[in-house]
């Protein structure tokens, strides 16, 4: 349960504590974000049985019929609605919520990590949100400018070219001494 809570509401996404190397702009920009995430869209999806009034209204997500007295999941930022306790999941990622905290955006349920990326772009390498203006992006996912590096030797990589290596930058020099293939007729590594 702690490794699940762990994924779907982590720590550096609502206490600067966890983001140590923060400029003091990001940190207070980090407060605001997480200050109106929980104002607005916070809440706790908690389990009861479906009561009398109830009976026979459709779950919110599948549709099918809830009748008194079965286990239903009530959200109270979303109104007077239940949903079947497997159907109440994270619109992006299908992870349960019950009996934990779920954020609502438009209408939809999302665990913290899901509702954070709606709005901030995550780094790949840390883990952390983005508030900096700038990020890079590349192979469809975004760093902080000072973590988009090589995986083996820490260079800096932006503007320069580079592989892939387990979803990670490899820098040209450390791909070629390290990974690449040496060619059979002439003995030089392929990049």
């Amino acid at each position: 349960r702690a490794r699940v809570l762990l994924q779907q509401l982590p720590p550096q996404d609502c206490d600067e504590r966890y983001c140590p190397d923060l400029a003091e702009e990001e940190r207070r920009q980090l407060r605001a974000f997480s200050a109106r995430r929980r104002r607005e869209a916070l809440g706790q999806g908690l389990a009861c049985p479906v009561p009398g009034p109830c009976h026979g209204c459709p779950c919110r997500k599948c549709g099918r019929r809830l009748n008194k007295g079965d286990p239903g999941i009530s959200a109270s930022r979303l109104g007077d609605q239940f949903w079947h306790p497997s159907c109440f999941s994270c619109h992006f990622c299908q992870q349960p919520l019950v009996d934990l905290i779920y954020f609502q955006q438009d209408g939809r349920i999302y665990c913290g990590r899901h509702h954070a990326e709606l709005f901030r772009p995550r780094c790949a390498s840390c883990d952390q949100l983005i508030f900096m203006e700038e990020c890079i992006e590349a192979e469809g996912r975004r760093w902080h400018l000072e973590h988009f590096c090589c995986l083996e030797c820490d260079v800096p990589l932006r503007g320069q070219r580079y592989v892939m290596r387990s979803g990670r930058p490899c820098c040209r020099g450390c791909f070629e001494s390290l990974f690449a293939e040496p060619c059979q007729a002439c003995g030089d590594p392929i990049g």
